[in-house]
């Protein structure tokens, strides 16, 4: 378990703190691709992407989450590979290919975890090399002529003490989206025939990926243990896909009145003349080396990544490429260090976790925009437009935390992190260009800079009523750095906005009952958030919108979670997961357009229950070598609004997705179909309104067959 950065692993069970472990088994079993598959299986955690930008991730736990794309913005979830937190999210979802492990950290994560985060972390394990020689192969086909090959070759590299894993996936698809040429057309200012707007159809967001992880272990004696973990991806995509749909009772949009066009396009269907691409080109090495003085553990991890991210969206969802961001480009370049010692100081009473933390980030983005006018007078007069930017940030941390073990069964937690976060950001706002292209775009740049320290407390009691029942109370304070626009449109809008801070109070349950049969872990939470930060376009009298970050609201954040396991049989297993979030806002510091009590609006892209039950059954048939084993989910998510200003049209209503799996498993193969979404369900995950009404995100119906094996 890593989760409570202890010396030595131990179980989920025994950690003082929401914390969600899944494994191998379970990630597999789920069908999971990536990090945003896995949400759905632990209470109160989003795991969405941004949608508007592909690869981008939007996640929330408890209700504390980011939800934009812009480059210089933190999250506010951390995640981290093998102890190196991701810091350009653009591109970072890790796949669940060759994993040991992921675990999820609910809440404020201010003392233990590298960088400091307000909603929480989430943390993925690659799998070591093991010490005999090993071929696996993995092959899934399905349909949207969807293709995921992976394999591995581990074992002793000509010594017991050098092990090596060489792992490699490829996956493929068509594209889950479908683009037509559907639609009503009538004459108008901007199509003034009526005509149909044709092109090219079929499916859209086609994948073309390629991993390539080598991880190698040395053992450098009985006290020391290097390895390293390298991965090199490379990924020619299609974007995020928007889709268009008229909410019932709204007035026309532009898109009807000025172009003539009315969407009939419904589910997972499009109609764009020009869609777009992702092209993410990502390596990274990861050195981790864990010594042993005595009974006391010394973790140094130190990590470099580099990543180059181009893209090219339809912002718009039409035929008309009203809203077009060509050719967008970004790349970043990090390096980071950790070291943690683990050391009991008195008589086993009283054990020390003390670390170091460090990280130096650039990145650099190039973004562009043409964007058409939709006026009736001049529908296709397009202004073009270009935003430069780049910024470093320094961050530097100390952190130390104390585990007095009162009694047998009564421990007292306290430590404390202090953080000191540094950012040089130079950037032109976003700025027309002169004429018709992108070859004459005059840029002013600004340069600021501006440094935050925070002190984050902890202090946790827990308390081992029996051998299997843990009662735990804690409180934990959490930071999330200042943060600058770079998509500002002035340059007073650059920013910065201020660090925005979580307190946390929990009191928590975890037990394994009826001859650990039945797993109950129990939970409830009140959080006060306060500067929350926010990016909002402001309407200013006389003056044209400016886009800002400002700390612009506090709030509280009260919610339970459960989770839950039975085996009422060897051969059954259930699963199920319940979470409440309900986040109040309690002070608004700035207007919000069109609002007249902003403190009564809701979280965007927070759901305030969601649910995930799953049954898992293994039959043995005395006849055959193998195993028959099955896995049923439904998870179910309530409405939320996918805006700050809580727009009727722009809301997602309440939606559950149903999965399914089926294999038949022998020692050395297995082979099996899947499902995910076997309903069809419609939903999105994110929707906006500029020219029209559109939605992003959201999975159609897949399904296919899956074939493993172990060569040695």
């Amino acid at each position: 378990m890593y989760a409570a950065r202890h010396g030595s692993g131990e179980s989920a069970q025994n950690v003082p703190m929401a914390v969600t472990a899944l494994n191998t088994n379970l990630l597999q079993a789920a069908n999971t691709v990536n990090i945003t598959d896995i949400g759905a299986l632990m209470p109160n955690v989003q795991t969405p992407t941004v949608a508007t930008f592909p690869g981008f991730p939007n996640f929330s736990i408890r209700g504390v989450g980011v939800s934009s794309s812009l480059p210089s913005v933190d999250p506010a979830v951390n995640i981290l590979q093998d102890g190196m937190v991701i810091a350009f999210q653009g591109g970072a979802l890790p796949s669940t290919f060759d994993l040991e492990s992921v675990e999820v950290l609910r809440g404020p994560q201010g003392v233990l975890f590298g960088r400091n985060a307000t909603g929480g972390a989430i943390s993925f394990r690659t799998r070591r090399p093991g010490d005999s020689f090993q071929v696996l192969a993995d092959v899934d086909y399905g349909n949207f002529n969807t293709a995921d090959v992976s394999a591995s070759v581990e074992g002793p590299i000509g010594t017991p003490d050098v092990l090596g894993k060489v792992a490699v996936i490829y996956r493929h698809s068509d594209g889950l989206f479908t683009n037509t040429n559907d639609g009503i057309f009538v004459p108008a200012p901007g199509n003034p025939t009526g005509a149909p707007i044709l092109h090219g159809t079929g499916q859209v967001g086609g994948v073309d990926e390629i991993t390539l992880k080598p991880t190698f272990e040395f053992n450098l004696g009985d006290s020391n243990t290097l390895t390293l973990f390298t991965q090199y991806e490379r990924y020619n995509d299609g974007a995020s896909y928007p889709r268009i749909y008229v909410p019932p009772n709204v007035a026309s949009t532009p898109l009807q009145t000025v172009y003539g066009f009315t969407p009939t396009a419904t589910g997972y269907s499009t109609n764009i003349t020009n869609d777009g691409y992702e092209h993410l080109d990502e390596k990274h090495v990861i050195g981790e080396l864990v010594s042993h003085f005595g009974a006391a553990q010394l973790t140094t991890t130190a990590a470099w990544r580099h990543v180059v991210f181009d893209t090219t969206v339809n912002f718009d969802g039409t035929p008309f490429a009203l809203y077009f961001l060509p050719d967008n480009h970004e790349t970043s370049g990090e390096y980071s260090f950790e070291t943690r010692l683990n050391v009991p100081v008195i008589a086993k009473r009283l054990d020390l976790t003390a670390g170091l933390f460090y990280m130096d980030y650039t990145m650099n983005v190039t973004e562009q925009r043409a964007i058409l006018s939709a006026t009736a007078a001049a529908p296709f007069a397009a202004t073009f437009a270009r935003q430069v930017s780049s910024q470093t940030d320094n961050a530097v941390a100390g952190y130390a935390n104390f585990d007095w073990h009162v009694i047998d069964n009564l421990t007292i937690s306290a430590g404390g992190r202090y953080s000191s976060e540094a950012k040089d950001f130079t950037g032109t706002p976003v700025s027309n260009c002169i004429g018709q292209s992108f070859s004459n775009c005059p840029l002013t740049f600004s340069a600021l800079n501006k440094r935050w320290n925070n002190f984050s407390p902890r202090a946790v009691v827990d308390y081992q009523a029996t051998d299997s029942v843990l009662a735990y109370a804690s409180y934990t304070e959490g930071f999330r750095s200042g943060n600058f626009n770079d998509r500002a449109t002035t340059a007073d809008a650059f920013g910065p906005a201020n660090p925005e801070t979580v307190d946390s109070y929990e009191v928590g349950m975890k037990s394994d009952l009826l001859g650990k049969t039945l797993r109950v872990d129990l939970d409830g939470f009140y959080e006060k958030y306060q500067n929350i930060q926010q990016v909002l376009t402001l309407q200013i009298p006389g003056a044209a919108p400016i886009q800002t970050i400002l700390n612009a609201a506090t709030a509280t954040i009260k919610g339970i979670e459960a989770e839950l396991t039975e085996r009422p049989i060897p051969a059954l297993r259930f699963e199920e997961n319940f979470g409440y979030t309900d986040p109040r806002f309690t002070a608004f510091n700035v207007p919000v357009p069109g609002v007249a009590n902003p403190t009564s609006l809701q979280f965007s892209r927070i759901p305030k229950y969601n649910t995930e039950v799953a049954a898992n059954y293994t039959r043995k048939l005395a006849t055959l070598p193998g195993d028959f084993q099955g896995r049923v989910g439904y998870s179910w998510r309530s409405g939320f609004f996918t805006d700050l200003p809580n727009t009727p049209q722009l809301r997602q209503s309440s939606y559950g997705l149903l999965d399914a799996n089926l294999s038949y498993v022998t020692d050395k193969w297995t082979v099996g179909l899947f499902g995910r979404n076997l309903g069809n369900t419609d939903y999105a995950d994110i929707k906006g309104h500029n020219f029209a009404y559109v939605e992003w995100g959201g999975q159609p119906r897949t399904f296919g067959i899956r074939f493993t094996t172990k060569l040695f």
